[in-house]
């Protein structure tokens, strides 16, 4: 098959002055490239490339290139935050029943302890910080009035036909864990369950969860499915947003049901967010719970101590209810004391200095 590329044959095409400048200017470049390239050794030409979809606002690890041809830009030379260093025996209690734990520093992304983080496991009501995430990207209108979905869902907390707002689903979804409130919601994006629960892969793909796997917006089915060390990233992505951080932070919510002609009262599944599990949490960023048959009882939180270092916990499989949040606490209270943070400000400090260095 022949192309016409609109170049009448047998003629010579004239070569405009600006095509022979650019030109040279190429390969002239080309040449000082290379010679730079030998004297100071590849590692600083290394250029970050990546497509356009990756300036949306999602997670992306800089520390390799990615392989696309939209844009080129030179891979930037971010001076690295120290790591806290361990300064005592990291003794966790002997009852311990959590399959997997993953605790993370924040700032720098550190695993501070791991216990079995790449085993995949039914992650549960987890599920729904992703069911969050794409309904945010999809757009919501907080006022809209949507009728509880007649689907076969098991929920304690909605009935069928009850209608409420957006706003009030939203709540419900992540205070009390509400199924119907988050089938709903996903319902209404008026995608198809396939194509939201597609998007929701596409969006763990996004963030590097390369072991998680979604396939309903709920968490009911078992094969909901990641790692503790990939729902730490589901988190730190799911706490960058207000709306779903006040969501996770409110303690109750209050539904009428017109089904029933009665006001239901549902609480935060968090127990440490209630104080229903004593605790000396200086400062509580967010939580989640999982839990169905399959997966046993799970939870991650984002948590600080008095000094603001940030961690992440994830523990999955906890042997009970109550379990998930002493087991949370109790490994977070044992990182806080095997662990020194550096001096933030002082960190922060010799960073900029490095930087303001190299843009002179």
């Amino acid at each position: 098959m022949e192309y016409n590329l609109g170049i009448e044959q047998g003629k010579p095409r004239k070569t405009s002055t600006t095509v022979k400048v650019v030109a040279g200017v190429a390969i002239v470049g080309s040449i000082l490239t290379g010679v730079l390239f030998f004297m100071n050794g590849k590692d600083s030409f290394l250029a970050v490339r990546f497509s356009a979809h990756t300036l949306l606002p999602i997670s992306v690890n800089m520390s390799e290139p990615v392989k696309a041809m939209d844009i080129v830009v030179d891979k930037p030379v971010v001076p690295k935050l120290p790591l806290p260093v361990i300064v005592d025996i990291l003794t966790l209690p002997e009852d311990i029943t959590a399959q997997a734990i993953m605790v993370k520093d924040v700032k720098t992304g550190a695993s501070l302890y791991t216990k079995d983080e790449y085993v995949v496991r039914s992650m549960a009501s987890i599920t729904k910080l992703m069911t969050a995430l794409v309904l945010l990207e999809h757009g919501i209108d907080w006022e809209q009035r949507i009728a509880v979905t007649t689907a076969p869902v098991l929920d304690t907390h909605m009935y069928a036909g009850d209608v409420y707002t957006a706003k009030e689903l939203w709540e419900s979804m992540l205070v009390a864990s509400s199924n119907k409130a988050a089938y709903t919601l996903a319902e209404s994006t008026g995608w198809g369950m396939d194509a939201f629960v597609s998007r929701m892969n596409d969006r763990a793909m996004e963030l590097g969860m390369g072991y998680t796997r979604f396939t309903d917006p709920t968490g009911l089915d078992s094969t909901n499915v990641s790692t503790a060390a990939d729902i730490s990233l589901l988190l730190e992505e799911a706490l960058r947003f207000d709306k779903i951080v006040s969501g996770l932070h409110k303690k109750e919510i209050v539904l009428y049901s017109d089904q029933k002609d009665a006001t239901h009262k549902a609480w935060n599944t968090n127990w440490l967010l209630l104080g229903w599990i004593p605790h000396e949490i200086s400062t509580f960023v967010g939580g989640k719970t999982g839990y169905i048959t399959e997966s046993g009882y799970n939870f991650t939180m984002q948590l600080g101590d008095k000094e603001d270092n940030m961690i992440h916990v994830v523990v999955l499989g906890a042997e009970s209810h109550e379990a998930r949040f002493t087991e949370a606490r109790d490994i977070a209270k044992a990182v806080f004391a095997a662990y020194e943070w550096p001096n933030t400000k002082t960190a922060l400090g010799v960073a900029g200095e490095v930087l303001k260095k190299q843009a002179y």
